[in-house]
């Protein structure tokens, strides 16, 4: 006779193996506007893992749609927006974030009742505004029904742009933000969450003023502050050139992510200047007091100040450094 648990092991197995036949967990189409690097290692993500039926590579330059084909991040390819995005289940955008309320109103009258426009912006105050007054518009003329847009922004990226870095692991194990704003889209939240966990993120809820507040300290500041000293090296450098000769490591350790998409970065400046003004505030007064210990020949107090930048830093790392 067959034991109880000999009988859970023998179904669980069987179910498996029909999940392993499957070739695809859902039967959603998705739609992938901008195929870069984290749009395209969005792509490579569903594919591999196979969560969705199929994805579709949306964009102007058909060059490095192809390139995204051949990399295996889409199925298929177009540079025609509507076409692009007909019949699909779930839209994501992955442009600068300047764009994607303009990228809404030009999608919005081609897609399917009950589909879902997500993004992966940097800020999203800003973005969730825009976008949902845009559904609204078009929703009270009657031009679409039942859509929704739930805002995202994955923990993850590299100074490097393209298509040509995108990894499908690139968000395992980070964290992707969520900032859902309208209740009645309880579905669509699930969706999307369902989504990004099956790929390796972990889910983080918030408000949209709420993720942009934190992000401006966590990811706009460093981005700043990385600018502003490579900037002020590189002044250095054209008045004395003997100063490349002995710039250290830790320059090239603070000043990696300078090297990043400025178009991009001005628009995540501009889309969140209150926030990231704030933190920027904040951050001078940091180094005011900074420089009153240099000044004073306060040793003990910057012991302190070092000491306990040492101890965070190895708290944000989880190791020692």
């Amino acid at each position: 006779m067959v034991s109880q648990g000999e009988a859970e092991r023998a179904i669980k197995s069987t179910c498996h193996l029909f999940k392993m036949k499957k070739k695809y967990l859902s039967p959603f189409k998705v739609s992938i506007i901008g195929v870069g690097l984290i749009g395209g290692s969005f792509g490579l993500a569903l594919r591999k893992k196979r969560l969705i039926k199929q994805v579709i590579g949306i964009g102007r330059h058909i060059h490095k749609l192809q390139e995204a084909k051949r990399l295996g991040a889409v199925d298929k390819y177009t540079t025609d927006f509507g076409r692009g995005v007909k019949d699909s289940d779930i839209v994501m955008i992955a442009t600068p974030v300047i764009k994607t309320p303009l990228i809404v109103k030009r999608i919005l009258p081609h897609l399917k009742d009950g589909c879902i426009i997500t993004d992966v912006g940097s800020t999203k105050g800003w973005v969730v505004k825009k976008v949902e007054q845009t559904i609204s518009e078009f929703s009270r003329k009657g031009k679409v029904r039942n859509v929704s847009f739930i805002g995202g922004h994955p923990m993850a990226g590299s100074e490097r742009e393209s298509v040509r870095n995108a990894r499908a692991d690139i968000f395992s194990g980070t964290t992707c933000v969520l900032t859902p704003t309208d209740r009645k889209a309880g579905k669509a939240v699930k969706i999307v969450r369902d989504i990004w966990s099956g790929i390796g993120a972990r889910i983080l809820v918030l408000e949209p003023e709420e993720h942009d507040y934190l992000v401006a300290y966590t990811s706009h500041l460093p981005h700043v502050l990385a600018t502003s000293l490579v900037n002020l090296i590189g002044k250095l450098i054209r008045e004395d050139s003997r100063t490349s000769r002995i710039i250290a490591g830790s320059i090239s350790d603070m000043t990696r992510i300078a090297a990043s998409n400025p178009e991009m970065w001005a628009d995540i400046c501009l889309s969140n200047a209150s926030a990231i003004s704030k933190s920027i505030d904040v951050m001078v007064k940091y180094l005011e007091k900074f420089k009153r210990s240099i000044v004073r020949r306060r040793k003990k107090e910057l012991e302190n100040i070092f000491e306990r930048g040492r101890l965070a830093r190895r708290k944000l790392v989880g190791r020692e450094i």
